[in-house]
């Protein structure tokens, strides 16, 4: 007899180990299904003893395209399994019917609450919209767990309204950027972060798609004002709105990634759609699609989209989260964005396996922005951008990077070749002679002692336990997770998550 997954958890609850059916979390180490990953387990495992330790708000940071909702569905197989209600949190339509398939295909039965979609009140799991659900907080039964997608956006007022309706709930939330689009932290939502393996890592083994990322565009946005940490939409719209910029959006596509399937990041909706306008005056099968967008018109979209009908959807703040389309493997950035979030966010769409990516960001984004490149190493905390700045020892969101202006690949500061056989110049820069104060070279010369310090010391650790004294001497308030981060995608004793 083949047993449901449902099923089979209830009967390792009974047969294999009945004692954990005393312990009043709902994920439990026993519970979780045998298709995880071995960093997927171990994060799920860090949750769970979380939770035992008292902590109700765990948050799950790991990179787009790493199997998040994954995680999550183990996490839901386990709460079902034990008899306790659970409710998976989204804030897009799209994603509501996404998720639903994926859920179905690992066994998870499952109900609705959002518009349009069957509610069942007696079904143990609800995929839920949170613009919905803010209606329906009367009638919606009380959950064991919640989880919350895209968990950055927790900080939010509907989000913070649904979280304290409902003390007494375990919160599992999931982002690949643990902060807000303006760098504030996420610490007043979650009361601990398991951090996930870095994008260096997974792309390493195979986990996430290899990229080349181009910048054949740095529009000056000098003057353009800031709105909730981010470019003014429709001043920035006015930057790269021009004729020349979508017509290299559309060039270098035909030159890169001619015949791959994509989305384009536009930065308002005029803009989108002069993108799709030139994409199909050349031939190119591409249409505009945004969240004011009726049901109908979305639904084609995606419909076309997924059948390969479409190959590129031009969009303005829609597809930069949880929108997972897998043969994707162009992503065309035409948006200017301040934010990191965005940025990281935006390049992972193209970094699912296993063919490799083409990120051509027209914007100057990774560059004048020093937002970096996608597997860029970065150590995230609940505190946000300041603590994760004091944790690398430098003002700059990411490792330095720069441009071959032949073919306007970007790499790492350290790359002596561009991948097309360019040479890159030696670096020489002037002596600024400034009264009395610390010159620019000097400051620069002074920070790069510091890293390659830094690096030595790092270099010398051979276990989780040698960095965890570096995090306890450098005065880290966590040395503990520090030290878990430092090991991950590294050959030292502690391969596995802490």
């Amino acid at each position: 007899m083949i047993l449901s997954p449902r099923d089979a958890l209830l009967f390792s609850i009974a047969t294999l180990n009945p004692a954990i059916a005393h312990i009043p979390v709902p994920i439990v180490e026993e519970l979780l299904p045998p298709w995880l990953r071995d960093f997927q387990r171990d994060m799920l495992t860090a949750a769970a003893a979380y939770m035992r330790q008292g902590y109700r708000r765990v948050l799950l940071q790991s990179p787009t395209g790493s199997g998040k909702t994954k995680m999550a569905e183990a996490a839901l197989l386990s709460t079902t399994a034990r008899d306790m209600h659970s409710q998976f949190l989204v804030h897009r339509k799209e994603l509501i019917r996404q998720t639903s398939k994926s859920f179905t295909g690992s066994g998870l039965d499952h109900s609705f609450i959002a518009a349009k979609f069957d509610y069942d009140p007696d079904a143990m799991l609800h995929l839920v919209g949170i613009q919905t659900l803010i209606r329906r907080m009367s009638h919606a039964f009380p959950s064991n767990l919640r989880v919350v997608d895209e968990a950055h956006h927790a900080t939010s007022d509907t989000y913070s309204a649904i979280l304290e309706a409902d003390p007494d709930a375990y919160i599992l939330g999931l982002t690949a950027t643990p902060e807000r689009l303006d760098g504030r932290g996420l610490d007043d939502q979650f009361d601990v972060m398991v951090p996930g393996p870095p994008v260096s890592w997974l792309i390493e083994q195979g986990y996430l798609a290899r990229y080349e990322y181009f910048a054949p565009d740095t529009p000056d946005f000098t003057g353009v004002k800031s709105v909730a940490g981010d470019f003014a939409r429709e001043a920035a719209a006015q930057v790269v709105d021009k004729p020349k910029i979508v017509g290299s959006v559309v060039e270098h596509y035909l030159r890169l990634a001619k015949g791959f399937q994509g989305i384009v990041f536009a930065q308002n909706r005029r803009h989108s759609r002069h993108i799709a306008d030139e994409f199909n005056a050349h031939g190119i099968p591409a249409m505009h699609v945004d969240g004011e967008m009726n049901d109908k018109q979305r639904d084609y979209f995606d419909d076309a989209f997924r059948a390969g009908d479409l190959l590129l959807g031009v969009n303005v703040g829609l597809f930069g989260e949880g929108y997972d389309v897998p043969n994707i493997r162009y992503v065309g950035i035409a948006a200017g964005t301040r934010s990191l979030v965005n940025h990281l966010q935006w390049c992972g769409r193209g970094l699912r396996p296993p063919d490799p990516a083409v990120i051509c960001d027209h914007a100057g984004n990774a560059i004048t922005r020093n937002l970096g490149l996608p597997d860029s190493d970065r150590e995230w905390s609940l505190l946000g951008r300041a603590a994760r700045r004091a944790a690398s020892g430098c003002n700059d969101d990411a490792t330095p990077v720069r441009q071959c202006l032949v073919c306007f690949r970007v790499s790492y500061s350290g790359v002596k070749t561009c991948a097309c056989g360019t040479e890159f110049p030696a670096q020489i820069r002037k002596v600024e002679v400034t009264d009395g104060k610390l010159k620019k070279l000097e400051q620069a010369e002074m920070k790069r002692r510091i890293r390659a310090q830094r690096e030595r010391e790092e270099k010398a650790c051979k276990s989780w336990l040698d960095f965890k004294r570096l995090g306890e001497a450098r005065g880290y308030p966590e040395p503990g997770k520090w030290a878990s981060a430092r090991c991950r995608g590294r050959s030292v004793a502690a391969a596995r998550w802490r």
